[in-house]
Formats: structure tokens, C-alpha cells, sequence
């Protein structure tokens, strides 16, 4: 899908309002994108799998994995990682979060086009979190991922 510079100006500012949101519950943005991706995995997934899904390598999951595990939103055992229930209540509450700041923040900015559909379509539950990570994830016009 086309984007002009504005439209991805302002996709790059509110993906630093989320980080933000993602930084005060006390996660690194990689930590969250691994945890995001298990509360949606009831039974877990095995590491090479999440790497491939997050488009990290299995190092970076294996050490956010750690962390995760030490803060008690994951367990890790032999056959992959799953995340916890209160790790699924952390994602419910981040993202939560991170709705209500983007909109905020989006509210805040003067309205051109770009941010007035942007605004409409937050209102109308179609731009969420979900939607936003979906996005920073999906591989660029070349196929690879976008770096976030």
C-alpha cells in the first residue's frame, strides 16, 4: 500500500508514542513484540518459530525470553515458551494503554488529511494497536521487514 511521507512521518510518531507506553509498563519494545505474539499463541511456540513470526533471531528471543520469564509474563520450558496469565493481563493493559495514548497524541496534532483520517478511523475502532504493530511488521515494497 502507497504511503506519502506524511502518512509514514506520522506512523513513525505514534509507533514512538507505543514504545513509550511499552517502555512505562517496563518492557523493552522486543520483549512486548514476543510477548504480544505468545498471549496470542495459547498452547506457546517454540523459539525458531517466534523468530520467524517477529523477524528477530533466536538469540533476541531467547535473551527477551529470559527477561520475560524472570518478570513472570512467560514460562520457558524445553518445548518453547508460553506466556502467563498475567502476562496476558500486561499485553491487555499495554495495549489498552497505547490505544488511549495514540489517540490522544493523534488528537493533539494539527488535523490535515492524514490525521483526520487517522482520528476517524480510531473512533471507529479500525486503527488500534493491533493495527499498528501488524503494519511495522509487514514486510517493506522489497520484502523485508520494516526495522520499526
Amino acid at each position: 500500500m502507497y504511503r506519502d511521507e506524511d502518512d509514514l512521518r506520522l506512523l513513525a510518531e505514534v509507533a514512538g508514542v507505543l514504545d513509550q507506553v511499552v517502555m512505562d509498563a517496563g518492557l523493552s519494545p522486543g520483549s512486548y513484540l514476543l510477548l504480544r505474539a505468545l498471549a496470542g499463541q495459547p498452547e506457546g511456540a517454540a523459539i525458531t518459530a517466534l523468530a520467524e513470526e517477529i523477524g528477530a533471531g533466536p538469540d533476541d528471543i531467547a535473551g527477551a525470553a529470559r527477561s520475560l520469564s524472570t518478570a513472570g509474563l512467560v514460562d520457558v520450558d524445553g518445548t518453547g515458551i508460553v506466556a502467563t496469565a498475567v502476562g496476558r493481563q500486561a499485553i491487555e493493559e499495554i495495549d489498552a494503554n497505547g490505544n488511549r495514548a495514540i489517540r490522544e497524541y493523534v488528537l493533539e496534532r494539527p488535523h490535515s488529511a492524514t490525521v483526520y483520517g487517522l482520528v476517524a478511523s480510531m473512533q471507529a475502532g479500525r486503527f488500534t494497536v493491533e493495527d499498528l504493530v501488524e503494519f511495522l511488521l509487514a514486510p517493506d515494497e522489497d520484502g523485508a521487514e520494516d526495522s520499526g
